[in-house]
């Protein structure tokens, strides 16, 4: 097991990544579903939480590109793996060589993969636009026209038909209408040969009424979160995988009137305890949370003067031994609290976390595994 010699840390529950899939295997169970895990699975990892995933019941992956895709089989894992994202015209067939899915996005770009002179078929996934404006096609003729030359193509397979859904957790009359216009853009098509048709990702799948009877894509889910519990409240628990954890590397008083950190920013209305927590910009942890409060043995402590490239100050309510631990993200303070807290989503939080700060990871409450990505 590899040692880490920094205390700032990112603690996963493997158990929590087991327990979500099996929240929405029972919410869906006849539903194939693609684990998310672009991004480093958001943060936490994408070998290892694929791996838990696919024993939990996941049947395939989403990458964001063919770097992140090619990762993963070289990590072993050999279940379906689609990327979402553009692939280079000359990149496919490398990913034909690996059993790596495409999403065939546009035009120009499918009229040029079915003259690639491949020797390996390919599989694809032909991505429709309903109202994202994003990548795919727009018209019944765009996707008829695209479908058709696809299927003809000898090298080429039609594995899937999808489309993303802009406003999932915010506006549930607009994803009604690109949901509906999905289903009639793809209605004139043939896919009794087609293996996924998929549209829902967590916020949708989440809402019951927006049933859709196809594949799904769980996201942010998976790492235990509700995209917005206000608006889609749901009758089970999600448990959050992740913790920022942290330490009091120095604790010292200082006096009224005294500035603390860089520009000085911040001066103590009186004497205070302040402790510095060994964890900056450089880790994901923005300059954007001072004024904002971390978790030191049950109290709110406020983030105080800048945030420093690798280290920050916080005000402590009294002297707390060196060594204390010191929680960002976690008990007492969720991701969601933190996202909103700096005007953004928990998506950004938990990517933002860099490949400085080592995973830890738990299983059966006990650490099977750590990691420093920065060093593989």
């Amino acid at each position: 097991m590899q040692e880490y010699y920094r205390d700032t840390w990112a603690e996963i529950d493997l158990d929590a990544i087991t327990h979500n899939v099996k929240q929405i295997k029972d919410l869906h169970p006849t539903k194939e579903i693609f684990a998310v895990v672009k991004a480093n699975g958001y943060g936490h990892g994408d070998a290892e939480v694929s791996k838990v995933a696919i024993e939990a019941g996941v049947s395939c992956l989403a990458v964001s590109g063919l770097d992140e895709a090619l990762r993963l089989r070289n990590s072993g894992i050999e279940v379906p793996i689609l990327v979402l994202g553009m692939t280079r015209l000359k990149d496919v067939p490398l990913a034909a060589e690996n059993n790596i899915s495409l999403t065939a996005h546009d035009e120009m770009w499918i009229e040029h993969l079915v003259s690639l002179p491949l020797t390996t078929p390919v599989k694809v996934h032909l991505k429709i636009d309903s109202g994202m404006h994003r990548l795919g096609l727009m018209t019944e003729e765009q996707v008829q026209k695209n479908f058709n030359r696809l299927k003809m193509a000898p090298m080429v397979e039609v594995e899937g038909v999808f489309t993303h859904m802009a406003t999932a957790d915010s506006d549930k009359e607009y994803l009604g209408h690109q949901i509906e216009t999905f289903k009639h853009l793809i209605a004139s098509l043939d896919l009794s040969d087609v293996k996924y048709v998929h549209l829902e990702n967590t916020a949708t799948l989440l809402q019951k009424e927006f049933d859709f009877d196809h594949g799904i894509r769980l996201g942010l889910g998976l790492y235990g979160i509700n995209p917005d519990k206000e608006f889609i409240p749901i009758e089970f628990e999600l448990k959050p995988a992740l913790k920022l954890l942290s330490n009091l590397v120095q604790v010292k008083k200082i006096k009224k009137g005294d500035k603390v950190g860089y520009g000085a920013t911040y001066e103590a209305q009186e004497d205070e305890w302040i402790g510095v927590v060994p964890i900056g910009y450089a880790d994901g942890w923005t300059r954007s949370h001072q004024g904002r409060h971390v978790i030191v043995n049950g109290y709110e402590c406020e983030i105080i003067g800048r945030v420093c490239m690798d280290q920050m100050m916080i005000r402590l309510p009294k002297q707390f031994p060196m060594g204390t631990e010191v929680t960002l993200i976690g008990d007492g303070m969720p991701v969601e609290r933190v996202a909103a807290e700096v005007g953004t989503i928990s998506y950004e939080i938990l990517c933002l976390i860099s490949d400085r700060v080592p995973r830890v990871y738990k299983q059966g409450g006990k650490i099977i595994a750590v990691k420093k990505m920065r060093f593989e």
